[in-house]
């Protein structure tokens, strides 16, 4: 009754990029390691401040990208590649790696195409893409539903994933992606690693390697010092 129907083509755009994201993304971690798959996904901002230069106009922040490539360092620090190069664990992932390069352009495309929605609300984007998603994978799905064994604690994890990692996560990063531009979003999204281990510290008792938390020490002041190259003298 509002119109916001027009938008749909933006909408299935940004459902089918997003689903096709995690699909390859988590493909890529099976071929070559989430260490490797992590560090080649998170070129995703520079895919983003490109596509956002193409497509939008947008001017490219030359002079910020290089704390962006700091950022990605500590990226690949704090995912643990060393390590994993040094045992040889890394041979053989370009098929992961590709695979990992085509989630992060197609994340970026839906994170622009959500900025085209501004009349649908952010909860209604998140809705409308889950239920995409969830019929998008149904025949997989239907195909091992002999296999699912559910019980109480295992309905539970489900509707936390669904309820708070999926609902409310993807509301509160719609909004925030309606209201920021992408240079924003492309410095923020290096926050996603950190947070990663810290919760790995915090929750599963891991202990990092120091080359692990330099990373992290590394996309903190990357972040940092971008965010403050953008501020106006």
């Amino acid at each position: 009754m509002s119109g916001t129907w027009r938008e749909a083509l933006w909408l299935l755009l940004g459902a089918a990029a997003l689903i096709a994201n995690w699909l390859c993304l988590f493909r890529a971690y099976a071929y070559s390691g989430i260490a490797i798959a992590t560090v080649v996904y998170h070129v995703q901002p520079f895919v983003l401040l490109l596509l956002a230069a193409v497509l939008q106009g947008a001017p490219l922040p030359l002079a910020r990208l290089p704390w962006l490539v700091l950022a990605l360092v500590g990226v690949g620090l704090s995912s643990g590649l060393l390590e994993q190069a040094a045992t040889g664990a890394a041979q053989g992932a370009w098929q992961g790696m590709v695979l990992a390069l085509l989630a992060a352009s197609l994340y970026a495309v839906a994170t622009l195409t959500t900025q085209q929605l501004s009349r649908i609300a952010p909860a209604q984007i998140a809705m409308l893409q889950m239920l995409a998603g969830a019929l998008a994978l149904l025949p997989g799905v239907w195909a091992l539903r002999g296999q699912a064994v559910f019980s109480p604690q295992t309905w539970g994890a489900v509707a936390v994933l669904g309820l708070v990692h999926t609902a409310w996560m993807y509301t509160l990063m719609y909004t925030a992606f309606q209201r920021l531009p992408a240079q924003a979003i492309a410095g923020l999204s290096f926050i996603y690693p950190v947070v990663a281990l810290l919760v790995d510290v915090l929750w599963f008792g891991a202990r990092p390697q120091l080359s692990q938390w330099l990373g992290m020490a590394l996309i903190l002041g990357a972040l940092w010092a971008y965010r403050r190259s953008a501020r106006p003298a």
